[in-house]
């Protein structure tokens, strides 16, 4: 008989998991009917997660590596911080298009306070990243003076909404197009440290 490899049938959980949960929302989705849709025993899935929020961690914590990772490997210090950063929002609109189902972390994450906490985890990483390759670009000039880890912020909020817009229906074309513009901004010195008028 033929031994299961131990991370087939943990992934092969994940992926019944961010089906019943695109499908049903996290609140309806239950641990029997992931294990159904795995095809295995709920014993099966408690063994690999404590409970239906640790294994929704687990899957968000994979979405935004994977995004983290697809950034990474766009990224060329060579073209630029703001080329980056446009590459970057890419790299996150294509990883989330390519799975449809993930929609289910941007629409419901921030209801549900266990993921919510996990997730602010991720994006405080994000923004750490971004505020890296932000401080480089000001100290290169390619970005024009300004608190790093405001902007860093500011670009993360925009990125994530943005995103959020798309996958739940706005125009993809559209939407990437005015974030080009917002992050263009960034380059230009006057616009950057122009007074702020109340």
């Amino acid at each position: 008989m033929a031994k299961r490899e131990p991370r087939v049938t943990r992934d092969r959980i994940m992926d019944a998991a961010l089906a019943v949960f695109a499908e049903q929302g996290y609140h309806r989705a239950s641990i029997e009917e992931i294990a159904a849709r795995a095809g295995l025993t709920k014993g099966a899935v408690y063994y690999w997660f404590t409970d239906k929020d640790d294994l929704a961690r687990d899957l968000q914590r994979a979405l935004w590596s994977e995004v983290a990772l697809e950034a990474a490997r766009v990224t060329d210090l060579a073209v630029g911080t703001v080329e980056n950063l446009r590459r970057g929002f890419r790299v996150m609109v294509a990883t989330l298009e390519r799975q449809p189902a993930a929609r289910f972390f941007l629409r419901d994450v921030w209801l549900v306070p266990a993921l919510d906490q996990a997730g602010r985890g991720d994006q405080e990483q994000a923004v750490e990243h971004l505020r890296d390759l932000l401080e480089r670009g000001i100290a290169r000039g390619d970005v024009a003076p300004a608190d790093s880890e405001v902007l860093a912020r500011v670009i993360m909020g925009v990125f994530v909404e943005a995103t959020l817009h798309i996958l739940t229906g706005g125009d993809a074309d559209a939407t990437v197009a005015v974030v080009d513009r917002m992050l263009a901004a960034f380059s230009d010195r006057e616009a950057m440290v122009a007074p702020v008028r109340s």
